[in-house]
């Protein structure tokens, strides 16, 4: 009995194993699944000279879909203390956003008003952005990994660092100017492994200006059953039946590049 005895005391004297620590690119990676989604509230500052220019708030609904390419459902406000002639639709009214199945379709904001009675949404040939898109795409394969390799500080559920966005897969940014540039970027994880919180922070300096954009995103809902469609057809005219208008997604843009003529 005495061996018996030392060995169920040995088996019992010895710690347990603490568990592995989820790898969150796995995790990401399983998470974008076809059919599934995750809601993504993000919130956009632009600062010129370090005044404050611009916020954009955006709700944004995303839906994976087969071929790892991702549709988008969103609702974005904006609001600057400056005032802009140009952009006062987009002050008044949401702007909203829908990209599915190859497509872009706007609608609200500076649209109101400028479409037919019996048309509420515009149709574009190429992928509509707004100022959400001005930050690193997440889902865009390798770009975790990429965030994660360049990292100054990293705990279980936090990290940071710095990467130049030319090191940053896709189009980072939304493919403007400032892609040329050092981002500056934090990570939050929860328990699971899976990103909960994500910053962005870059600047340009020009000769005679400074511009900056933040960008903080919060995700919930991972794993949720998403499905973005696009609007009605009944409801939809194309983009090219309104040349004279600058539609949302190319003021907001611009806006983001472009700095305020000095006073």
């Amino acid at each position: 009995m005495k061996p018996l005895l030392i060995a169920l005391a040995l088996a019992t004297a010895v710690p347990a194993q603490p568990a592995p620590k989820p790898d969150p690119v796995k995790v990401l990676d399983d998470q974008i699944e076809p059919g599934r989604g995750v809601t993504i509230s993000v919130v956009t500052r632009v600062r010129t000279d370090g005044r404050h220019y611009l916020t954009a708030r955006t709700t944004r609904v995303a839906g994976f879909r087969k071929g790892g390419s991702v549709d988008v459902d969103d609702s974005t406000t904006m609001y600057s203390p400056l005032g802009n002639e140009r952009m006062d639709d987009e002050f008044r009214f949401p702007t909203l956003l829908i990209r599915a199945k190859g497509k872009s379709y706007t609608s609200g904001g500076r649209l109101i008003g400028h479409l037919p009675l019996d048309r509420k949404w515009v149709r574009h040939h190429y992928p509509e952005r707004n100022l959400a898109d001005v930050t690193v795409d997440l889902f865009r394969p390798g770009t975790l990994r990429a965030l994660l390799a360049t990292a100054t500080s990293r705990t279980s559920s936090t990290a940071k660092g710095f990467i130049h966005a030319a090191k940053i897969p896709g189009r980072p940014l939304g493919g403007s100017r400032l892609s040329r540039e050092k981002v500056a970027w934090a990570l939050w994880f929860d328990a699971e492994g899976r990103v909960t919180r994500m910053t962005t922070r870059i600047s340009e300096q020009t000769n005679d200006h400074e511009l900056g954009i933040t960008s903080d995103l919060r995700f919930t809902g991972w794993g949720a059953e998403v499905t973005v469609e696009p609007p009605p057809a009944d409801l939809v005219m194309e983009a090219d039946d309104l040349p004279e208008l600058e539609l949302p997604g190319e003021a907001a843009m611009k806006l983001a590049e472009a700095l305020p003529e000095e006073n």
